[in-house]
């Protein structure tokens, strides 16, 4: 399978109704609201990233940041017109962009289609109602079911929810419930953005009149290992977790409050590690043998955990016996293989059994 690569061009807040209590796309991307593209420079900014794609490497021209299908129709089109030149000329696979739920319709999904638009993500956020209208969503879950349904129509189209648990009035119970439905829903991957206080947002105003209190990092990190495990044992991929470390987003001022992280996926892999080392320790029980532990050699950091704490506090469990952690490519990610000596037979313990 060829590696995935976006293009990605900001639109930020256009198409949008109105500010959620969470949203402010000028601090996060660093571009107004009343920023009006161009199309020569959207061919610039797509000519500059084309140029870092490796050979092998599947690209899509991605319209982040806004409500794209609440555009002006012709700005839209005009959008759209460039990116289909770089799909005729075989030099991108396709169009991703993202929208709101209840901005989808079925000629909405056919006129993106005569342009060759191939992903469409809806910002859904919560699946809780009484979630969505304290964060001034201006949509239901409902909404967000009926826009499914619709894109589904459409099976060129992949799908793709973005939610974000620790909004006001969320809890882990009701997150999970967001989770289950959208398992059900069977999208073909998620993103999961913990809720951050941003400047110039009414979040940041419910926040300093202490109305809100995000998440910290260690409790937005047991969310989310939560969230993923159903995801992971549905095989829907989780392709971003935690917002993305740009220079706006760590500029002074920008971000208020609330769980971010540089490398928040980490954070959350070596949780779910440190709860698969345990569950090793309660199928193993007492033994005295040499003990072998398998993983895939990209896991090995987040195994290990920060300062080897996880990796430390399970070999501490085998004081009596000799144990080596081995690394190789034919072991899958986020599981664990182990071997006792004199043992033929190996065991493995994945994050979806978690």
């Amino acid at each position: 399978m060829k590696q995935h690569v976006n293009i990605a061009v900001f639109v930020p807040h256009q198409g949008c109704p109105k500010d959620c209590v969470f949203c402010n796309q000028s601090r996060i991307t660093g571009q107004k609201r009343e920023n009006i593209l161009t199309g020569e420079a959207v061919r610039a900014s797509i000519e500059n990233q084309l140029s870092t794609v490796q050979p092998g490497q599947s690209a899509e021209i991605a319209y982040f940041g806004g409500s794209f299908t609440g555009l002006p129709r012709k700005y839209q089109t005009m959008l759209l017109s460039v990116a289909r030149e770089y799909i005729d000329a075989g030099r991108v696979q396709g169009i991703r962009l993202s929208t709101r739920p209840d901005y989808i319709a079925d000629h909405i999904m056919e006129y993106l289609l005569t342009y060759g638009v191939t992903t469409v993500e809806l910002g859904c956020q919560s699946l809780d109602n009484e979630v969505l209208e304290l964060s001034k969503r201006g949509h239901t879950a409902e909404d967000v079911v009926k826009a499914v349904k619709i894109v589904r129509k459409f099976p060129s189209v992949r799908l793709g929810l973005q939610v974000l648990p620790g909004l006001p009035g969320d809890t882990l119970e009701k997150s999970m419930e967001t989770i289950k439905t959208i398992v059900a829903l069977a999208p073909d991957f998620v993103r999961i953005y913990p809720a951050l206080v941003i400047a110039g947002t009414e979040l940041e105003w419910l926040y300093v009149t202490h109305q809100y209190k995000p998440l910290t990092v260690e409790e937005a990190v047991r969310w989310v290992a939560e969230m993923w495990v159903p995801l992971l044992q549905a095989d829907i991929p989780v392709i971003r977790m935690g917002l993305h470390s740009s220079e706006d987003i760590r500029s002074d001022g920008t971000l208020l409050a609330g769980p971010f992280h540089p490398s928040f996926r980490q954070l959350v892999e070596e949780e779910l590690y440190s709860r698969l080392l345990k569950r090793m320790i309660e199928e193993i029980g007492t033994v005295t043998n040499d003990l072998e532990v398998w993983i895939h050699p990209a896991d090995e950091t987040p195994l290990r955990g920060r300062g080897g704490v996880n990796w430390r506090g399970f070999v501490s469990g085998f004081a009596h016996s000799r144990v080596a952690l081995r690394t190789s490519r034919t072991c899958k990610r986020q599981q664990i293989s182990w071997r006792t000596a004199g043992l033929d037979d190996s065991q493995t313990l994945s994050f979806s059994s978690v």
